[in-house]
């Protein structure tokens, strides 16, 4: 996976992003929409324009779902759910609004994110254990995060990764 300090995830593609300083503009200007919105958007058809009138949507509510989820359901299951929710929701949006930014809105800390560079798969959850982790990437971008087109996204002072970004899906 790459890195990358631009902006571009702002405007096109889809990412999950929690750390502060790269939220801080967007959340200022830009409302929440709600995750429940998104999928229904998905199921029943996107607006002609985004809620905003931006080029960046921001999405609230899928870690807490994701969380939520974890605490009565197994990774595969609540991967399963996110393949058929987000990753449909997203792959609608590529085909909808292209030249637009889809951003999930994370809360964090950092350390429930790990991208692991041997399969090259960003979990979601805590502790060592990666079968108890949610593979989130591949649930959301359908292993798009690996190879070209995929970055971790760098806080320009600190150089901590601060999210992910996918260009496009596979």
């Amino acid at each position: 996976m790459q890195e990358m300090t631009a902006s571009t995830w702002k405007r096109t593609g889809s990412s999950i992003i929690w750390h502060p300083d790269l939220l801080a503009g967007l959340i200022r200007d830009i409302e929440p929409t709600p995750l429940r919105t998104l999928i229904g958007w998905q199921r029943g058809g996107f607006p002609d324009t985004t809620p905003s009138g931006e080029r960046t949507v921001l999405v609230g509510g899928l870690q807490t779902a994701v969380y939520a989820m974890m605490q009565t359901s197994t990774p595969d299951a609540v991967s399963d759910w996110l393949r058929q929710n987000a990753l449909a929701a997203v792959r609608a949006w590529k085909a909808h609004w292209p030249d637009v930014g889809l951003v999930f809105v994370m809360d964090g800390p950092a350390t429930l994110f790990e991208f692991n560079e041997g399969d090259e798969i960003v979990y979601f959850g805590s502790g060592r254990d990666r079968a108890k982790k949610v593979r989130l990437s591949q649930a959301i971008w359908n292993g798009a995060a690996s190879g070209a087109g995929a970055y971790q996204l760098l806080v320009e002072s600190s150089r901590e990764v601060g999210g992910y970004f996918v260009r496009w899906l596979s």
